[in-house]
């Protein structure tokens, strides 16, 4: 036992000399006696010497008095200063004792044994009362002295760093940056506490749940404790290096981890000790098996690790025990395996999982966890229908717990970011509607957001590239490199311990799932995929889709036109899929041959005539999609009756335009906006968007969008990438942004309307030019239809015009360069008769009316004609005197 030397001893008073009386008067009465012997008075003298004597003595006596107090304080403050030398060398032989009993996290580091569990956790130094024995002040002495030998007891009773020590429990550290991460790693060395961060303190209550350390700056922290008190301290912390130091060496104590574990083992184990399986149980930890607290306070875990360090086995595990304590209707299983489903696929035996979604399949992926947010609204409603708070109170088997693991969780945020607000609203509402979530991937940081890490209170790091790979996951380094397979290190409830994943096997998996099998399946929450072919009659049972409520009148039913199904996975229902042309504006159905375009253009005939729409085909050829396009515009005119226009094929039909596709689209949008206005509707169809002309696609409101012929086609129509399925069955498409699958049909299209041509024959006695590339052929045909036929132009002169008597008209039949050499002749036709343009191209019917002569295209019909009369536009007609002449469509040059 260390003690301090005996206190200086405080200046001695010197002795008070008295008054020298006798001195005094022995001198004076001795002088008297001998002056009254010899009878002489100068005897007398030395009785006056008797003052002076006692004057000098007193004087004397004074100076030795003052020498004294001088040699006296000089000692004191000698032995004070040699006292107080040693208080500082007692104080670090104190410290030195201290340190020894418990050590630094530096000496724990270098020491041989592991960190015991039971030692009180040294979180600093701080000023201390001293356990040096002291001695009491002597008595006695003034007030000088007594103050000065105060000040020694003070300095020695007071340890200006002194450890600080606290019973290992849990611990809150309060702070950001290099110190409080030290303090953290420094708390997670014990192996009896467990460690939880915070970036505030908890509040200012009386009273607290746990030993919080508020880290200020590398100097100093504030330690509060349960009981309210709070003490400033000097933090200690603890490197990287002295941290995996000491779990290297706690791995390999005595009550080392083994290097496997066997989850049939650990079953075992709880099923002799009487007990259920955890369900949370991963493994084996330095107490034996280790379980995650799912149903308590952490109902969600995020876990890091690279390659082959174990993730995907310490997920299978979890799953097993997830399912083996209970039925199925109180605990299910997804499955999200973003790197093929290989790992889980011995795990879908289970009756407990709901579905394994993997990347082999985006859009069912999609799909499943787009699911999800409705499954929380419908866990919403059916509490709220319970009365119930959250899933804890609500009656046994009325609503399941839903586990949610979800392996190369980067891969899948990458494949479909706009899902990641999805992962935080059922991180953030999950605990209390039963769903938890344990998310899966290589490095959390970066990757998973705050939002969502936030919420994940269970953290659970394998062996990673870099220990700085840990930091946003762990509040101490990760298994090191070398750490077996399955090794981690899980930090839950506030604690780090290190732990052994269990290895499941398949033994293990048929056992659960033969215990279950006479148990009713999880229900999946989510509809199976849309049925292909689609029947009628599985639309009468769906409900139609409602108007978003944007503040706009209500569409008429009147214009409903039902296309097929809706898959809704947003809502986990589907609806009836319906094209409200008022609403939806003009439709281009977007297919590749053989994906059901013609299909949905029959369908949405058959259902316009359910709703009073006339059904109008467009021709496929031009010169008849021209005319039928102009009678429908002057029939509108005079009567805006409500049709339905449809047009197959429209990008193959303006590409076949040519020249002429401004003048069919303005044809087309003349014809759709007057269909608008008598409440009509538009409809077409295109093999691709990429190959059509421009402004083709830009004229359409919605694009129905079924199997496009590639990736980009499908994306060019407005469909996203993870939409496009090039094996999508027949029908199967997007309506709206969600997946649509065509009613089943077996009418066919109607016909196309062709435009009604005027039969034409020549007047008696009427000119009549017949242009033609072929005037031999030409003639022959006439001649046999009865006709008077002539070769030469001049034959027309107009003097034979006013010939009386004429029963049939003149004809004359020649090409195009005579009639241009005639040009007197073709005059006078112009002005009084009929030129016909037969078979010729039109190139040579411009070089007979003129390079800028407006022509209608012909049709391939065999009697068509192009009549041009005075004082009329030029028009194609029949003249049944004209037999098959096989040319080509009449057509425009440029």
């Amino acid at each position: 036992m260390l003690r301090f030397p005996p206190l200086p001893v405080p200046p001695a008073r010197p002795p008070r000399t008295p008054f020298p009386v006798i001195a005094v008067i022995a001198p004076a009465v001795g002088a008297i006696v001998i002056s009254a012997i010899t009878g002489s008075l100068f005897v007398l003298v030395f009785a006056a010497l008797s003052p002076l004597i006692a004057i000098a003595t007193a004087l004397d006596a004074r100076r030795q008095s003052r020498r004294h107090r001088r040699d006296e304080a000089a000692r004191f403050d000698r032995e004070c200063a040699s006292w107080a030398a040693r208080v500082p060398e007692l104080h670090a032989l104190e410290r030195a004792q201290a340190d020894a009993e418990h050590p630094p996290i530096g000496a724990l580091a270098r020491a041989p044994s592991p960190y015991p569990a039971d030692a009180p956790l040294r979180v600093g130094t701080a000023p201390a009362p001293s356990g040096i024995v002291l001695d009491c002040v002597h008595a006695g002495a003034d007030d000088a002295s007594s103050a000065r030998l105060e000040g020694l007891l003070a300095l020695a009773r007071t340890h200006p760093q002194l450890p600080v020590l606290i019973a290992p429990a849990a611990i809150r550290v309060v702070g950001r940056g290099r110190a409080a991460d030290a303090v953290a790693r420094r708390i997670a060395a014990h192996p009896a506490c467990s460690l939880e961060r915070a970036s505030g303190p908890s509040g200012a209550g009386p009273l607290l749940l746990e030993t919080e350390i508020i880290v200020e700056s590398p100097t100093r922290a504030r330690l509060r404790t349960p009981d309210g008190r709070e003490r400033i301290v000097r933090p200690e912390g603890a490197t990287r290096c002295e941290l995996e130091v000491i779990q290297r060496r706690r791995v390999s104590a005595d009550d080392a981890l083994p290097v496997s574990a066997a989850w049939s083992a650990i079953a075992a184990d709880a099923a002799r000790a009487g007990r259920p399986l955890d369900p949370g149980t991963i493994g084996l930890g330095p107490g034996g098996a280790l379980a995650l607290d799912l149903l308590g306070d952490a109902p969600h875990a995020l876990i890091g690790g690279t390659t082959g360090s174990g993730k995907s086995e310490f997920l299978r595990t979890l799953a097993l025990s997830w399912a083996v304590g209970a039925p199925p209707r109180e605990r299910s299983i997804l499955l999200v395996d973003f790197k093929g489903g290989s790992a889980f696929s011995e795990l879908a035996a289970l009756p407990h999982v709901v579905g394994v979604i993997t990347d082999l399949d985006a859009s069912g992926a999609e799909r499943a966890l787009r699911s999800l947010r409705a499954e929380l609204r419908r866990r919403e409603a059916l509490l709220l229908e319970l009365g119930a708070r959250d899933i804890r109170d609500a009656a046994a088997g009325s609503l399941s717990r839903l586990l949610v693991l979800v392996d190369e969780y980067a891969a899948l945020v990458e494949t479909f970011p706009e899902l990641q607000p999805m992962v935080a609203d059922l991180a953030a509402r999950g605990r209390s509607l039963g769903i938890h979530l344990v998310l899966c991937t290589q490095r959390p940081s970066g990757v998973v957001r705050d939002a969502v890490a936030a919420n994940c209170g269970i953290r659970v790091a394998f062996r990673m590239s870099a220990p700085a790979d840990a930091a946003g996951l762990l509040p101490c380094d990760p298994p090191p490199s070398d750490a077996p397979a399955g090794r981690a290190v899980v930090s839950a409830a506030g604690r780090v311990v290190p732990t052994q994943i269990a290895v499941i096997a398949p033994s293990d998996v048929a056992a659960v799932a033969a215990r279950w099998v006479g148990s009713p399946p999880a229900p999946r929450p989510w509809l199976p995929p849309l049925p292909s072919p689609l029947p009628g009659a599985d639309l009468d049972a769906l409900p139609e889709e409602q108007a978003e409520a944007s503040g706009e009148c209500a569409v008429s039913d009147a214009l409903a036109i039902l296309l097929g199904a809706l898959d809704d996975p947003d809502h986990q229902r589907r609806v009836r899929a319906v094209w409200r042309p008022t609403r939806d504006g003009s439709l281009l159905v977007v297919g590749a041959p053989g994906s059901g375009t013609d299909d949905a253009l029959a369908v949405i005939a058959r259902e316009a005539s359910t709703v009073s729409l006339h059904t109008i085909v467009l021709p496929s050829d031009l010169p008849d999609a021209l005319g039928t396009l102009d009678e429908l515009r002057d029939e509108l005119d005079d009567d805006p009756a409500p049709l339905l226009l449809v047009v197959p094929e429209i990008d193959a039909l303006v590409a076949e335009a040519g020249d002429a596709a401004l003048e069919l689209l303005d044809a087309l949008d003349a014809v759709a906006r007057r269909l608008r206005r008598g409440g009509g509707a538009f409809v077409a169809s295109a093999e691709s968007v990429l190959r059509a002309r421009s402004g083709v696609i830009g004229r359409f409101d919605s694009v129905l969008l079924l199997r496009a012929t590639s990736l980009d086609d499908h994306r060019a129509a407005g469909g996203g990438a993870s939409d496009f399925d090039p094996d999508a069955p027949r029908g199967r498409g997007r309506w709206q942004g969600r997946a649509l699958q065509l009613v089943d049909q077996d009418e066919p299209l109607p016909p196309s309307r062709r435009p009604t041509l005027r039969a034409w024959e020549p007047r008696a006695g009427e000119p009549v030019a017949v242009v033609t590339a072929r005037p031999a052929r030409t003639t022959r045909r006439l001649e046999q239809a009865g006709w008077e036929v002539s070769h030469d132009p001049m034959a027309l002169d107009r003097r034979d015009s006013a010939r009386s008597g004429a029963t049939h008209a003149r004809v004359v039949v020649a090409d195009a360069e005579t009639w241009q050499a005639s040009w007197a002749a073709l005059a006078a036709v112009r002005r009084e008769g009929v030129i016909v343009v037969a078979d010729a191209s039109a190139a040579d019917a411009r070089l007979v009316l003129g390079p800028r002569s407006d022509l209608p295209l012909r049709g391939p019909g065999s009697d068509e004609i192009v009549l041009v009369e005075a004082g009329e536009p030029p028009c194609r007609a029949l003249w049944s005197a004209l037999g098959t002449s096989g040319a080509p469509p009449l057509r425009r040059s440029g």
